[in-house]
C-alpha cells in the first residue's frame, strides 16, 4: 500500500510541475542584431558585405596611401575596422582575410 501510494504522489508532482506555466517564456526576446563581413580582397581592395547594400573599395581610391612598411591585409583590415565602428559596427570574430561584424537593430 506504502508503494501504491508513494507512486501516486510522485505522478501527482510530476502532474503538478508539468501544468505550472513557465515564466522563461513571457520574457521579452534578446537584442536584434544585424551583421556584415568586411573581406580583404589585393593589395587595396576590401569587400565590405552590409545588411542593406555590397560594396567593394580601393583605399588607394578613397584616398588612403598604405605605408611602406605595413603589411596590406593588416593595414586595410584595421582600416575597415576603424571605419565600421565608427558607423556603430562591433567586431566578433576574425580571420586573416575576413571580418565578422554586429550592431543592435
Amino acid at each position: 500500500m506504502k508503494k501504491i501510494l508513494l507512486i501516486a504522489a510522485a505522478f501527482a508532482a510530476i502532474w503538478l510541475c508539468n501544468t505550472h506555466e513557465s515564466t522563461a517564456l513571457d520574457k521579452p526576446a534578446g537584442p536584434k542584431y544585424e551583421y556584415a563581413v568586411v573581406k580583404w580582397d589585393g593589395p587595396d581592395r576590401l569587400y565590405y558585405n552590409l545588411p542593406d547594400k555590397f560594396e567593394m573599395v580601393h583605399i588607394s581610391k578613397a584616398g588612403v596611401k598604405i605605408p611602406g612598411e605595413a603589411q596590406n591585409e593588416e593595414f586595410c583590415l584595421a582600416y575597415a575596422a576603424n571605419k565600421m565602428a565608427a558607423e556603430g559596427w562591433e567586431a566578433i570574430n576574425l580571420n586573416s582575410r575576413r571580418i565578422l561584424f554586429r550592431r543592435a537593430k
